[in-house]
């Protein structure tokens, strides 16, 4: 699976309400990626597989282990994006250059991360449904 390798930023010209209505998008996002992640380690104790499949336990044990490690990331993402959200809240009071550029390249942070963040659960993902379509019973 091939997916974009590089951020591109283009929050620049963006008012502190569209970064404000990113930001809470980013949240509903990473809120129901949540739980999808939630529902593919459910999905990987069920019986659903074929018999007899060579470390079948093994590789459902590894992928239950990323799947962990990216809910514990995507939680993590989730509390650095509520208190941004905070304090672009907050920033709208603010009313010098300074404060909105330092907004701003907080902003491109923010979404670099949550960039990277969906680019590696993607490639899980997919990795994960080669997998499961292999083993799955028919």
């Amino acid at each position: 699976m091939e997916t974009l390798e590089t951020y591109k930023s283009f929050n620049r010209d963006k008012s502190f309400e569209e970064l404000q209505y990113n930001t809470a998008s980013a949240i509903a996002k990473l809120e129901n990626l949540k739980f999808e992640l939630d529902f593919l380690n459910i999905l990987l104790d069920r019986a659903i597989f074929k018999p007899n499949i060579m470390n079948l336990y093994e590789r459902l044990t590894a992928f239950k282990h990323e799947i962990n490690t990216a809910n514990k990331n995507t939680d993590t993402l989730l509390t650095a994006l509520k208190s941004h959200a905070h304090h672009i809240q907050n920033k709208m009071e603010c009313d010098d250059l300074a404060c909105d550029t330092f907004f701003t390249r907080k902003h491109d942070e923010m979404e670099h991360q949550q960039f990277k963040h969906h680019s590696e659960i993607n490639n899980l993902k997919f990795r994960l449904f080669q997998y499961l379509e292999s083993v799955i019973t028919d």
